[in-house]
C-alpha cells in the first residue's frame, strides 16, 4: 500500500545516505590525497544509517496511517509487506558471503568451534536477531545489523504508530524532543562512564560500545522521530513552497558540517542519534519540495539509483570481496591492489550489482514472498476458523 502521492526526493537521498556508508567502508584509499574535511566527510559514513532510521520512521508514517492516525491496513499486510520488502536480497547477501564466512571460520577455529559460530551467527543472522547478541553482530554480513534493527522497528511500528496517531500536534512536537533527549541519553551515559575502560572511538571493539551502537532499543527513538515527523507531515498535508527549500537547504549544510567536523564531535553522539534533528529537517524539507536540492534528488537517475539503494547498502560487502579476488587473480596483467585503483572499478560494479540484484531478485520476489505469506496465514485463519478446538 502506498500514498498517491510520490516523494521522489526522499529516494533520491537514500542513494547517497547508501553511498556515504560505501565509500566509509571501503573508500579510504580515494580519500587519501583529498582536503582534510573531505576525509573526515568520507570516515563518518557510520553516522548516515542514522538518516536511514529517521527517513524510514517518516517513509512509513506516510505510507501506512490514514488521516486519523491508524493504521490503514492490518498490522499482519504490513508485516508481510515489509518482509518482502527486505528479506529476498538480504539473503542473498548472506549466501554470497557464506563461502567467505565458512573459511575463515574454519581457518581460526577448530571443527567443532566453527560449526558453533556458523550455527549461532548464521542462524541469527536468518532469523534477523544477531544485533540482540553482540558477537554476533558483524559476524556475517557487517552492513545487515542494521536490517536487523529495522526489522525490530517493524515489529513494533503498528503498535507505536497507532498511540502517536492520537497525539496533538504539541505533543507531537514536545515527543521529537524527548525521542531526541532519549536516543542521547546512552551516548551521554557512555560517554560519562567509559564501561570498556577506554575512550571511546571509531577503532573501539569494546562490548558496550557494541551494544550501544547496534542494540535495536537504543536506536528506536531516532526511527520514532521519523514517525512523528510524518504525522506532523500527514497532519499538514504535502505543501510546498518557500519553507521545503529553507529547511532542506539549512539540514544539507547542517548535515555536510557534522560530517566535515566528525573528527571533532564524540564518537557515541555522532553514531546514535546526535544528528536526527537535522535529518528530520532535512526529511521534511524535501518532503514539502526541498527547493533546489529537491529538484535535484528527484532527477529519474538520482531516483533509480535511490530505489536501488538498498541492494546497493546490503550487497556492497560481497561485492568488495568479488571484485578484490577478481584484481587478485588479474595481477599478473593488471595492477589493481592499490586501495584508489580498487575502489574506482568497485564502485561501478558495485552500482551496475545493485541494479541488476533490485531489478532481478528484489521487485520479481517481492511480490512473490508477499503472495506466499499472505495465502499462507490466510490458510492458517482459515483452518482455525473451521477447527475451534485445535
Amino acid at each position: 500500500m502506498s500514498r498517491a502521492e510520490p516523494l521522489p526526493a526522499l529516494t533520491g537521498l537514500r542513494f547517497f545516505a547508501a553511498l556515504h556508508v560505501v565509500v566509509f567502508h571501503f573508500g579510504f584509499g580515494w580519500m587519501e590525497l583529498a582536503p582534510g574535511w573531505m576525509q573526515a566527510l568520507s570516515q563518518c559514513g557510520y553516522a548516515s544509517v542514522g538518516l536511514f532510521f529517521v527517513l524510514s520512521g517518516f517513509v512509513l508514517s506516510y505510507n501506512y496511517l490514514g488521516p486519523e492516525g491508524r493504521m490503514a491496513v492490518a498490522p499482519r499486510t504490513f508485516w508481510i509487506a515489509r518482509i518482502a520488502r527486505i528479506y529476498p536480497v538480504y539473503v542473498l547477501a548472506l549466501v554470497l558471503l557464506a563461502p567467505h564466512v565458512m573459511a575463515g571460520s574454519l581457518a581460526a577455529n577448530s571443527p567443532a568451534m566453527a560449526a558453533a559460530k556458523l550455527a549461532v551467527g548464521g542462524g541469527s543472522a536468518l532469523l534477523l536477531v544477531h544485533t540482540w547478541l553482540p558477537p554476533a553482530t558483524l559476524y556475517w554480513n557487517p552492513p545487515g545489523w542494521s536490517v536487523a534493527v529495522e526489522a525490530f522497528f517493524y515489529a513494533v511500528f503498528p503498535a507505536l504508530a497507532v498511540r502517536m496517531g492520537r497525539w496533538t500536534r504539541a505533543r507531537l512536537l514536545w515527543a521529537l524532543a524527548g525521542l531526541w533527549a532519549l536516543g542521547l541519553l546512552p551516548s551521554l551515559l557512555y560517554l560519562a562512564l567509559e564501561p570498556d575502560g577506554e575512550p571511546a572511538s571509531i577503532l573501539s571493539r569494546g562490548v558496550w560500545l557494541t551494544v550501544l551502537k547496534f542494540n535495536p532499543v537504543l536506536r528506536l527513538p531516532e526511527f520514532l522521530m521519523g514517525v512523528v515527523l510524518g504525522r506532523l507531515f500527514l497532519q499538514e498535508g504535502p505543501a510546498r513552497g518557500r519553507t521545503g527549500a529553507l529547511l532542506a537547504s539549512v539540514a544539507a549544510l547542517l548535515t555536510v558540517g557534522a560530517f566535515a567536523s566528525s573528527s571533532r564531535l564524540p564518537f557515541p553522539l555522532l553514531h546514535n542519534a546526535l544528528l536526527a534533528p537535522v535529518y528530520a529537517l532535512l526529511v521534511y524539507g524535501l518532503a514539502r519540495g526541498g527547493g533546489a536540492l529537491g529538484w535535484f534528488l528527484s532527477r529519474p537517475l538520482l531516483v533509480r539509483l535511490g530505489e536501488a539503494s538498498y541492494a546497493l547498502y546490503i550487497l556492497h560487502h560481497p561485492v568488495w570481496l568479488a571484485v578484490g579476488a577478481a584484481a587478485a587473480a588479474m595481477a599478473p596483467w593488471v595492477e589493481l591492489s592499490s586501495p584508489r585503483a580498487l575502489f574506482t572499478v568497485f564502485l561501478p560494479v558495485a552500482l551496475v550489482a545493485s541494479w541488476l540484484a533490485h531489478r532481478y531478485v528484489e521487485m520479481p520476489l517481492r511480490g512473490g514472498v508477499r503472495r506466499v505469506l499472505q495465502d499462507w496465514t490466510e490458510r492458517g485463519r482459515r483452518g482455525a476458523a473451521v477447527e475451534p478446538g485445535v
